[in-house]
């Protein structure tokens, strides 16, 4: 699937980099936990997404990282409200 990246009105741009990144993997675990809901899938199907599965789990919790947080709470101070 082919996602249309699309400019965050983020002043950061490694920030702005990073959401764009996220955007893309949680729309690639929806993918993959839409896929294990159908009733048919072999063994060998569900061991192919499911490792698919763990990868993503893996980058999401590694990309969501500290370095992570501190740039969007940077970007929250930069806030005017």
């Amino acid at each position: 699937m082919q996602l249309t990246t699309k400019k965050i009105n983020i002043n950061n741009s490694t920030l702005n980099t990073l959401i764009v990144e996220l955007k893309e993997e949680c729309h690639n675990v929806l993918s993959l936990i839409n896929q294990l809901e159908i009733s048919e899938l072999s063994d060998r199907q569900k061991g192919k997404i499911l490792s698919e599965l763990l990868v993503s789990s893996i980058y999401l919790d590694s990309h969501c990282n500290k370095d992570f947080q501190d740039l969007i709470s940077d970007e929250l101070e930069t806030l005017h409200d």
